[in-house]
């Protein structure tokens, strides 16, 4: 069901219960207000999805009503007007305009339309956001689109389609451009895809376009495009089944000159508008979740992405890889700080955070976890594979002094990194150490051992025989926070070992 109920306006009594009792029996939530006053008192209150105004309310024009919704609210508008009056009902912001007397084939598609832009985030809910993080829906206005926008003609004949073009050209702001269903095909392939297609609904064959359509709409580069098409008029019944296949808009063929194709234009600009502001939805959204998991100073996932993910690596069944992480810290980051200020501070940070991500291959990957400490996770490399790689990650930090921005160009500081590295899963054979050094760098001799007193994790976990398996996502969870556990205490000691070096944990081979 579409969320939030319909508001149906109409003067006449018998008209607003005839579209409340359809309604209702499609399973829809009908409200009924007889004036405009309440209509604009129900918009504020009950916060519906969609206005019905089937009809002149008793104390305004209808026209008049949708002009003061939709200057108001995002609220969607659906109106019943004589023929005359079309083209001052879409100028008012009306999503959608009917024939009088109302077929209920064309109303109720109209409403699924509507409500699979709700489901996408694009319609309102009484001009307040919806849960989660799409924004409201824009107003359906008829001015221009806020910037350049393409339209591509599907008229199946040339002849046609330069028609189309030619009436729409002085009117639609939008690049036209014809092709055939082939080449339409292939361009959205190659995700050269328009804001707009236009469509004949019957091109060689008795509905093509329609399957047409259907094709577009259902290929990730252009679904999220805007459609309309173009019914003969003796066809009219297959309007419902082309906004059921996800037409935003039916248009009837003969409309390239007068009030006919001002219509048309009005309705696609229309379509461009609602098209853009899902864009523009989409795109705040995407921005609104990378931040929820992205680090704003380095770029790199933050610890609200790398738990997961982590813990996701941990769990699993006799067979999948094992995974390393490795625990790293800048040392004496804090005098930086202290010495030449936060702005250099963070210059440092974001130097250094692209230097290890990019020593990094997938499915690997480096998060920031705190103010100067960064978490490597090496999904199925074993302990000695890991320390060559997190020596490598250091020799990158050390190796080349980080110059300070705005500062004098022979001032350079030299960061170096303590790390520390725990294994989990890697099972006989996978963990195989030396005691030596990696990369020709200190990595610790001997293990870093740490006891674990009154831990709740499901047992203890023993590298000399192989770390049990997760089979359930709380497992995970728990062999994750053990990893880093262990991870950090060889970091810590690292640290307390005098610093710009690598331990690695293992488990005394007694335990």
């Amino acid at each position: 069901m579409i969320e939030g109920p319909i508001l149906v306006v109409d003067g006449a009594a018998t008209n607003r219960i005839t579209l409340k009792v359809r309604l209702a029996a499609a399973c829809y939530q009908p409200l009924t207000a007889r004036t405009g006053a309440e209509a604009l008192e129900a918009l504020e209150g009950a916060r519906p999805s969609m206005v019905l105004i089937g009809g002149a309310p008793g104390d305004m024009d209808a026209i008049e009503l949708c002009r003061r919704i939709t200057a108001g609210s995002a609220v969607p508008v659906v109106m019943t007007v004589p023929q005359e009056r079309r083209i001052a009902a879409l100028e008012a912001g009306a999503a959608a305009v009917l024939d009088m007397p109302i077929d209920e084939m064309a109303l109720f598609a109209r409403i699924r339309g509507l409500m699979r832009n709700q489901l996408a985030g694009v319609a309102g809910h009484g001009g307040a956001h919806g849960p989660g993080l799409a924004e409201g829906q824009q107003p359906f206005h008829h001015e221009a689109p806020p910037r350049p926008c393409t339209a591509l003609l599907i008229a199946g004949d040339a002849g046609v389609g330069l028609g189309w073009r030619h009436a729409l050209l002085p009117r639609l702001s939008a690049h036209l451009r014809i092709a055939d269903p082939e080449r339409a095909l292939a361009e959205a392939a190659m995700g050269m895809v328009p804001d707009l297609y236009l469509v004949a609904a019957d091109m060689l064959q008795p509905g093509d376009g329609l399957r047409l359509l259907s094709e577009l709409r259902s290929r990730r580069s252009s679904r999220n495009a805007a459609f309309a098409v173009v019914l003969d008029p003796a066809r009219l019944e297959m309007m419902s089944v082309a906004l059921d296949l996800g037409a935003g808009d039916v248009l009837t063929s003969g409309f390239t000159g007068g009030k006919a194709a001002d219509e048309a234009a009005l309705r696609l600009t229309a379509l461009i508008r609602r098209k853009l502001a899902a864009d523009a939805q989409r795109e705040a959204a995407e921005r609104e979740r990378s931040l929820a998991w992205i680090d704003p100073l380095t770029g790199l996932p933050n610890r609200r992405f790398a738990l997961p993910r982590l813990a996701e690596h941990c769990q699993g069944g006799p067979g999948r890889p094992g995974c390393a992480v490795v625990a790293m810290d800048i040392d004496r980051f804090k005098e930086v700080n202290d010495r030449y200020g936060h702005a250099a501070g963070d210059a440092v940070l974001a130097e250094i955070a692209a230097r290890l991500e990019r020593c990094v291959p997938a499915p690997g990957f480096v998060a920031r976890v705190g103010g100067e400490e960064f978490l490597t996770v090496l999904p199925g490399l074993a302990e000695a594979e890991a320390a060559e790689l997190a020596q490598i990650m250091r020799a990158q930090v050390s190796g080349t002094a980080v110059h300070l921005p705005g500062r004098d160009p022979g001032l350079a500081l030299r960061i170096t990194l303590s790390a520390g590295i725990a294994c989990h899963g890697a099972g006989p054979g996978g963990a195989a150490h030396s005691g030596g050094a990696y990369g020709g760098s200190q990595v610790g001799e001997g293990p870093a051992t740490l006891i674990h007193p009154g831990e709740s994790h499901a047992g203890r976990l023993h590298a000399g025989e192989g770390q049990p398996w997760a089979s359930h996502p709380d497992t995970g969870r728990a062999a994750a926070a053990a990893l880093l556990e262990r991870a950090d205490a060889a970091l810590l000691r690292a640290k307390r070992s005098g610093r710009d070096r690598l331990m690695v944990w293992r488990e005394e081979a007694a335990a």
